[in-house]
């Protein structure tokens, strides 16, 4: 049976996010509360669904950005949504997802589509016509928590040290709450942006979170947690849930009171949250499993292995060019030149 492709409304939000959040290769960036932030961040966000049967099946959320002379590529993060297990199923779905993605490019701008669905290496032969990315959205490394364990047996699989560290916060009382009130912003923003100016890495304007907790906040799918020891903010990070993971996507902590270890309290009061919201994995997200010093995730790493895990990796981005759109580009170019 063919597949019947069409563009989905919000109307289609619930059973969309149910789809989604239930495929393992997918994850948040196909949430419709993400689309939606993403909106508010000035992309545009076309979404086709694949049916079968007048059931929806699968499906792609897209992101595109306004570049300029339309030289932007359509994304699809997290996705596409199909039967990867299913070779020459996916590969009709792909197909036409493709078709649709290049149509619309034709009219909205667009020289090419990146998908990047949570497929584990190596690379599915039906992506043999894509072109390795050259940036991910995603980390193609992760370390995953396994919700479905007790604390007892979440502990056990922690490093000596870490465990040691998050028992020594536990003995000082160091204090977590969980907030989706925007008044808190300020608070997790202050210790974030202080991290990146410590660890000199890039850090994303306070309106960027302004957006996300407007999209996210009201409907649970963001939450902050705040560890602070008699009253002083000491670390917060920024947790998302969608369908079965948890993923930890921002954090910052204080230099001050850094003895207390409440980065640890932090975290294990995030995935118990995660495991409460039926979450069975906790993603922290960032991580290079190779211990090169130089590496981006480097110091991260080092603090994300104390909780022990098992360690995920995809494929990556991968790009279709659409020729057509290169070509018109090229002669539009050559014709001003």
């Amino acid at each position: 049976m063919p597949w019947e492709l069409r563009e989905i409304g919000p109307e289609w939000d619930a059973h969309w996010d149910a789809l989604a959040g239930q495929t393992p290769e997918s994850g948040f960036m196909q949430a419709s509360a993400w689309a939606a932030f993403k909106r508010a961040e000035g992309y545009q966000t076309p979404r086709w669904g694949l049916f079968e049967a007048g059931e929806l099946r699968g499906g792609a959320c897209m992101l595109s950005y306004p570049a300029r002379g339309n030289e932007g590529f359509l994304v699809c993060p997290d996705g596409p949504i199909l039967p990867w297990s299913n070779t020459p199923r996916a590969r009709e779905g792909l197909r036409a997802l493709l078709a649709q993605a290049e149509a619309w490019a034709a009219r909205h701008g667009g020289l090419g589509l990146r998908i990047e669905p949570r497929l584990p290496p190596p690379c599915p032969s039906l992506l043999r016509n894509a072109t390795r990315a050259p940036v991910d959205l995603n980390p193609i490394h992760s370390l995953i928590l396994d919700l479905t364990l007790s604390d007892a047996e979440l502990r056990a699989q922690m490093h000596p040290k870490g465990r040691y560290n998050l028992g020594l916060a536990e003995r000082h009382g160091v204090q977590v709450t969980r907030s989706t009130r925007m008044q808190d912003l300020p608070v997790f923003y202050a210790l974030f942006r202080e991290t990146s100016e410590r660890r000199s890495f890039f850090a994303e304007p306070y309106g960027f979170f302004l957006n996300l907790g407007a999209a996210l906040f009201p409907c649970r799918m963001a939450e902050l947690f705040l560890a602070s020891w008699q009253g002083e903010p000491l670390a917060a990070l920024l947790m998302v849930t969608f369908g079965r993971r948890a993923t930890y996507l921002y954090g910052g902590s204080s230099a001050q009171h850094r003895n207390l270890m409440p980065t640890y309290a932090l975290h294990w009061a995030a995935l118990q949250a995660a495991r409460e919201r039926g979450c069975q994995e906790y993603d922290l997200y960032g991580y290079d499993p190779f211990g090169q010093p130089d590496h981006l995730y480097a110091g991260f790493s080092r603090f994300k292995r104390q909780f022990g895990g098992v360690r995920r990796d995809s494929i990556g981005g991968w790009d279709f060019l659409f020729y057509d759109r290169l070509a018109e580009t090229l002669a539009n170019r050559l014709a001003h030149a």
